[in-house]
């Protein structure tokens, strides 16, 4: 077992050692997965000063990833599911009638044998949407987004410094992240 006094002094990270100390320190913490890891990131929480931030990146590259549930130990994370083949899995999608990729990612009872992602799990054999689900494709309609109040914007400028996030308050508000953003930076409503 390696024993290491600090790990801001590693220079370079093995697979191995990175896999350990994640398991060590941060899986305790319920940081069991990518999404979690990339948060604890963004949140800026102390990692060594050279621990790679994209390990599925690194990793890949000398060719010694394993994948997010290895690497967090099998305990963190479920293990990579079995999917249907492409074909099948375009059948099933053309059989319930599924219109496009945002029906698709918006599907509340999408069999779990469907990629969340089909266009990057069957990435080799893919082509378009309009493929994969066939005659029922329609592309999707371009979203209609709410006008603010002057109150909406009060309580938006408010949330943001509480920290909620711009997506939250996009969706809360029927409105674009942009619109959001543009109201932080006080490129819109700056008098309000």
């Amino acid at each position: 077992m390696m024993k290491i006094d600090s790990y801001d002094k590693v220079v370079k990270w093995s697979y191995k050692l990175a896999s350990l100390w994640i398991k060590e320190h941060l899986v305790p913490l319920g940081i069991n997965s990518s999404r979690k890891f990339d948060t604890y990131k963004r949140e800026g929480k102390y990692l060594p000063k050279t621990f790679p931030r994209k390990p599925d990146e690194y990793f890949k590259k000398s060719g010694v990833w394993k994948g997010w549930s290895d690497f967090f130990g099998k305990e963190g994370v479920h293990a990579e599911k079995e999917y249907y083949p492409y074909q099948q899995a375009s059948i099933v999608c053309k059989q319930m009638g599924i219109k496009n990729s945002i029906e698709y990612r918006t599907w509340a009872k999408r069999p779990d044998k469907l990629p969340a992602r089909p266009d990057q799990y069957y990435r080799n054999e893919w082509s378009s949407w309009k493929s994969f689900l066939g005659e029922h494709y329609a592309i999707p309609k371009r979203q209609v987004y709410s006008k603010l109040k002057e109150s909406d914007v009060r309580i938006i400028k408010h949330q943001l410094k509480l920290g909620v996030s711009g997506a939250a308050l996009a969706r809360t508000f029927g409105v674009s992240e942009m619109q959001i953003s543009r109201i932080k930076k006080g490129e819109n409503w700056a008098e309000v």
